[in-house]
C-alpha cells in the first residue's frame, strides 16, 4: 500500500453531465489515501467562442432539443448566480469548492507556464475526464506515475468524440467504460480498466450519459484503489483497431431518431 496518492484532474466546462461525474466521485472519495491537488477546466468541446459551441450543438440536437438544452443551461446558470454554495453544488467549480479542492479555468493545457505550475504540484497521476484538448508530451510527462484517461467507450473501436452516442447509434447492448494510459495519439495507450454497463431499452442518450458518468466515477475509484495497493494490471491496445469518430452531424442525429433513439 502506497502513501497518499496525489491526483490532478483536467476536464472541460459542462453544466449537464460532468457535474454528475464529480458528484459521484467526491461522494465516495475516501477521507485519506487520495489527495486531489486540483481540477482544471478547459473550454467546452474546445470551441473558441460560445457562438461556435451553440452552432455545433444546434446542428446536432435540432431546434426542439436545442431549446430544451438552453432551458436547462439557463436554470443551472440561474442557480449558480443566486443560490449560496451550501444550498446548491451543481457545477464542477461548486463541487470542488465544497470539497476543498482548488479549481480554475484553463485556456491552454499545453502552455509552458501551465505545465510548469502543474509540475510544481508533484501529482502522481494526471487524469483526463473529458478534457477538450490533446495533451502534448511535456504535459504527459508531468505525473510521477502516468497520465490516464477515462473514455466512455470500448477502445480502440470507439475512439473519438461522444462515444456513448456512437455505441447507441450502432446498436450496442452495453456501453464500455475504458480507463487507459495516455499517449500523444488520441484515445490510445495501455488499457487499465474496462467496465461494461448494460443499456436499458428505450434509454435516451441524455440518460445513458448520466448513467455512464456515475459508473465512470466508480470505475476510477476502483482503479485508484489498485494504484494504492500496487495491483494495477495492463493490457495492450491494438493501435490499428477501430477508427476515430468525430462529433456526430445532424444527419447522424436524424438517423439515430429514425431508428427509435432519443437524444433528450
Amino acid at each position: 500500500m502506497t502513501d497518499t496518492l496525489r491526483v490532478h484532474i483536467i476536464t472541460e466546462e459542462d453544466p449537464f453531465y460532468l457535474p454528475v461525474f464529480f458528484a459521484e466521485f467526491f461522494s465516495a472519495l475516501p477521507n485519506d489515501g487520495i489527495e486531489v491537488t486540483g481540477i482544471d477546466i478547459t473550454p467546452p468541446l474546445n470551441q473558441g467562442s460560445r457562438w461556435r459551441l451553440a452552432r455545433k450543438l444546434w446542428n446536432f440536437y435540432g431546434p426542439r432539443d436545442f431549446a430544451r438544452l438552453i432551458a436547462r443551461y439557463a436554470l443551472a446558470r440561474g442557480k449558480d448566480l443566486v443560490l449560496p454554495h451550501r444550498w446548491w453544488a451543481g457545477t464542477i467549480a461548486r463541487l470542488a469548492r465544497r470539497h476543498g479542492v482548488p479549481c480554475r479555468d484553463v485556456a491552454a493545457v499545453n502552455a509552458p507556464d501551465f505545465v510548469e505550475a502543474l509540475r510544481a504540484l508533484k501529482p502522481d497521476l494526471l487524469i483526463s475526464v473529458a478534457a477538450s484538448q490533446i495533451f502534448r508530451e511535456p504535459l504527459l510527462a508531468v505525473p510521477r506515475l502516468e497520465p490516464i484517461n477515462i473514455h466512455t467507450g470500448a477502445l480502440p473501436e470507439y475512439r473519438g468524440m461522444l462515444p456513448v452516442f456512437w455505441q447507441m447509434h450502432n446498436g450496442e447492448r452495453a456501453i464500455t467504460i475504458t480507463i487507459h494510459t495516455m499517449t500523444t495519439a488520441i484515445d490510445l495507450g495501455e488499457i487499465l480498466s474496462r467496465t461494461e454497463v448494460p443499456l436499458t431499452t428505450g434509454t435516451s442518450l441524455d440518460a445513458a450519459i448520466r448513467t455512464m458518468k456515475r459508473a465512470g466515477a466508480r470505475a476510477l475509484h476502483d482503479l485508484l484503489a489498485r494504484y494504492r495497493a500496487g495491483t494495477v494490471t495492463r493490457a495492450p491496445m491494438e493501435a490499428g483497431g477501430g477508427r476515430y469518430r468525430s462529433f456526430p452531424t445532424r444527419a447522424d442525429a436524424v438517423a439515430f431518431r429514425r431508428a427509435g433513439g432519443r437524444l433528450l
